[in-house]
């Protein structure tokens, strides 16, 4: 579904005024009214519909503002950066866990499973394992019974 000229106009209007805030289903409600009002369609419109025409213009309004900055590198890709990138240095006294939390530790680089997921890992473990003996012992309670119903079949 693609958005009238006048619809885009008056929602950008109002992402405009709401830089920066989310959309909520108040303001979606705000925008259905503003839209009716203006157009005097689209009284009806489901917030679904609203939310698309919002992305869409949205989407548009930022290749806009691309456009206007220019498009940076000529082959359209991410300008250089002016400054690298530097990860501070850790000091000595730094326990385990900030040596570990840095991205180019060599401890990163080992795959880290936390106590927390080995416990809950352990518990997948210990259920998978109490529903087999269930099934076990089901199994096994049919096939007692089996035995007697032979047992009586082969006695008379």
């Amino acid at each position: 579904m693609t958005v009238d000229d006048n619809v885009k106009k008056i929602i950008l209007g109002k992402l405009r005024e709401w830089e920066g805030e989310t959309i909520t289903v108040a303001k979606l409600g705000e925008l259905r009214e503003i839209i009716t009002k203006k157009t005097g369609k689209h009284k009806f419109v489901p917030y679904t519909n609203i939310r698309k025409w919002v992305r869409e213009a949205k989407k548009d309004y930022v290749a806009a503002a691309k456009a206007e900055k220019g498009a940076g590198p000529e082959k359209g890709g991410r300008a250089p950066a002016s400054e690298p990138h530097h990860i501070p240095a850790i000091p000595k006294h730094a326990g385990p866990m900030v040596v570990a939390m840095q991205p180019n530790s060599d401890s990163m680089k080992k795959s880290m499973i936390s106590p927390f997921s080995d416990r809950v890992y352990f518990q997948n473990l210990t259920y998978e394992l109490s529903a087999m003996r269930r099934g076990l012992e089901r199994i096994s309670k049919q096939l007692d019974d089996l035995e007697e119903q032979l047992k009586e079949l082969g006695g008379k």
